[in-house]
């Protein structure tokens, strides 16, 4: 029978990062972690790459606020025209708030939608919620998964490997 992955449970944050570090050295690269909390230097330990998010919303505030400011220039330009008290039509100090909030708004879907695609959401079925570790009943584990598609992989090794680090509870995770 095929498996995904082989999970292990860990009793705390520092075991748990230090087993992704020496996995890691030992030539595992598909692998994921889960925590109850986040945890400091997990993220460095699994070899994650430094997030593009804050470019993501900073192209969305800087889009909003610039459709927000050009929608207002139309509309008192060209749509509706209106000389209100001798000013000119092109009041930019008037239209600067209203651009801001445009900015707001454009930066806050780019925070959203960009979250989405970072993480691949939604994303409605994985294999690794299947198994006990992660369930509500066994509170919060400190796991680490490793896909069988890793290059390194091999079911009795990796088992063997992962007991050796002090693993509490190693289990095979069915695709």
């Amino acid at each position: 029978m095929t498996c995904f992955g082989i999970i292990a449970s860990f009793s705390g944050p520092d075991p748990l990062v230090e087993a992704v570090r020496r996995l890691r050295q030992a030539g595992y690269r598909r692998m994921d972690a889960f925590s109850p909390f986040p945890v400091e230097g997990l993220a460095e330990a699994l070899g994650m790459a430094p997030t593009r998010l804050p470019y993501i919303v900073l192209a969305g505030a800087l889009l909003g606020a610039g459709a927000t400011y050009g929608l207002i220039l139309y509309s008192v330009l060209a749509d509706y025209p209106i000389n209100a008290g001798g000013r000119g039509l092109h009041s930019w100090p008037a239209f600067i708030v209203l651009a801001f909030e445009g900015g707001i708004l454009g930066a806050a879907l780019a925070a959203f939608l960009g979250m989405l695609a970072a993480n691949g959401l939604p994303q409605y079925y994985h294999p690794a919620f299947n198994s006990t570790l992660l369930s509500a009943e066994a509170g919060g584990n400190f796991c680490i998964l490793i896909e069988a598609g890793d290059p390194a992989f091999d079911r009795e090794k990796t088992t063997s490997l992962l007991r050796r680090m002090g693993a509490r509870e190693v289990a095979e995770v069915d695709p």
